[in-house]
């Protein structure tokens, strides 16, 4: 089955940048496609947030936007041959912002993929959350905060002492199972995106992350396809609005 490119990429539109999405440990960064250019077979979007340079490797590189179809949503995307970096684009507001331009082939393919859609948490997009550790419930920001949130992964920064006191959560060990609640929270609503439980394991402990934190990394489980699409698109959102409000779209 084939779908026109025409309906699906056009200027403003969220997309992924998929590195290596047929490998084990795909991964994506998120951004907005300014201008595009069918006949040539050439997109450009804006340098996504964590940018990338001609010193990034990879094997395969697609550009993937979600679409709704009929009663279901999907991914679709095209694969890219190659790029070419821009420091001064010059948007129609007139303002100069970084690009890459994508040139790529047909035919689009819906795509499935499980990748990090990382999300460095700012003031708008939030997240409330709870750790049940040791049948005692611990909630942010007072015992811990969420320094950043993917499909793959959550990390968390944690006070050394609470209360003048030791962080209980401070004595978390390698491997250990933690309960995780996440209220996804976009400031500019009137109520809360959602609720997610997930369980999580301690992959990564930094003790000496900093004189008053540590630092710790949880992989994630157990996630219901759900869940998983409403925390991508909680993600995604986030990350788009991010870049439009960097390109002065907002």
């Amino acid at each position: 089955m084939t779908f026109a490119i025409d309906k699906i990429f056009l200027p403003s539109v969220g997309v992924d940048l998929v590195f290596n999405i047929n490998s084990l440990a795909p991964y994506s960064k998120s951004s907005i496609i300014y201008d595009v250019d069918f006949k040539k077979e050439i997109i450009t979007i804006a340098q996504p947030l964590k940018a990338f340079s001609q010193k990034t490797t990879f094997s395969e590189l697609h550009l993937t936007a979600i679409i709704h179809e009929k009663n279901r949503k999907a991914r679709f995307g095209v694969k890219c041959n190659g790029f070419t970096l821009i420091d001064q684009y010059l948007l129609a507001n007139k303002t100069n912002v970084r690009a890459v331009i994508l040139k790529y082939q047909l035919p689009v393919q819906e795509t499935n993929i499980r990748s990090a859609f990382r999300l460095p948490l700012s003031t708008k997009y939030i997240i409330k959350s709870k750790i049940l550790y040791r049948d005692l419930e611990y909630r942010s920001p007072e015992y811990f905060s969420v320094r950043d949130v993917s499909l793959n992964g959550i990390s968390i920064v944690i006070p050394k002492t609470n209360s003048k006191k030791s962080n209980p959560l401070c004595d978390v060990k390698f491997n250990e199972e933690i309960v995780f609640g996440m209220l996804l929270v976009d400031t500019d609503k009137g109520k809360p995106l959602g609720k997610i439980p997930i369980r999580t394991q301690v992959t990564r402990i930094n003790p000496g992350y900093s004189e008053t934190y540590i630092l710790i990394g949880l992989k994630i489980i157990s996630l219901s396809n759900q869940n998983e699409v409403l925390l991508n698109k909680f993600i995604h959102n986030a990350q788009v609005d991010e870049l439009k409000r960097l390109s002065g779209k907002n």
